[in-house]
């Protein structure tokens, strides 16, 4: 077969998802579990936490609302895994093969060929539960052919059994899962960085700020409002105007 063709037979050929996961060494993805079946819908939901500030009767009187950022919580990402090990089962939407037969001369179980439906959902449950080699819960990135879906956490995780052989063994299961974006300690601490008060920045000024309320948004002190007055070179702290870009000097050590 020439390079080409390889290329087109490479391209036409049905990719999985994957679910690539730490199995001993923390940020080594060796593990590795495969969909039977590719999702229809991936759901990622973002937040946004906000806070009503000040005195609220006030801020209605004059027409607005002052808000105070609060933080982003972990995005997530929402998907449901369809499993089935029953090869031939009739798509009657019935829970159990008696449903199908209730003279009870269906198929015994060792005539069809299916297995035990949790022998898959289990690779997935145990997402959820304490490695002990990681000391926790292992991280996950999850993957589709060469795109890289989602990295983080097994949170949530609903097993529904939606299919029996006469004998009660599961063979069809549906696993909703929900995964929630992880970050190391030092990329955390990184971010947390670009936001403190070591670092220098700029702040537009709000209808209602003051020099004080702002030292006290950047820094949770008011009395630093003459090191915002003093960067800014403004030498009467009510002369301020909303829209104006105020440069917030970062605090070095003693102040």
């Amino acid at each position: 077969m020439t390079r080409a063709a390889n290329a087109k037979a490479a391209a036409g050929a049905l990719s999985r998802l994957t679910i690539k996961h730490e199995k001993e060494q923390r940020g080594v993805f060796d593990g590795e579990i495969v969909a039977r079946f590719n999702p229809n819908q991936l759901r990622y939901d973002n937040r946004v936490e906000w806070r009503a500030a000040g005195t609220v009767a006030p801020s209605i009187a004059a027409g607005y609302q002052r808000m105070e950022f609060q933080a982003t919580p972990p995005a997530t990402l929402a998907v449901e895994l369809f499993f089935d090990t029953y090869e031939g089962a009739p798509s009657t939407g019935t829970s159990s093969l008696l449903d199908i037969d209730p003279s009870g001369d269906f198929l015994s179980a060792g005539d069809m060929n299916a297995v035990d439906v949790t022998g898959d959902t289990a690779k997935v449950a145990s997402l959820a539960e304490v490695a002990s080699d990681l000391h926790r819960p292992p991280v996950c990135r999850l993957e589709w052919g060469r795109t890289v879906l989602f990295q983080g956490v097994l949170t949530q995780l609903r097993q529904d059994l939606t299919f029996f052989l006469p004998d009660g063994t599961p063979v069809r299961a549906t696993l909703g899962c929900t995964f929630m974006a992880y970050r190391t300690f030092n990329v955390a601490a990184q971010e947390v960085e670009l936001h403190s008060a070591d670092v220098a920045k700029r702040s537009v000024v709000r209808r209602g700020d003051t020099l004080s309320s702002i030292a006290v948004e950047h820094y949770g002190d008011p009395a630093r409002w003459r090191d915002i007055a003093r960067e800014n070179a403004i030498d009467d702290p009510r002369s301020i105007a909303p829209g104006q870009v105020l440069v917030i000097p970062k605090l070095g050590p003693g102040r």
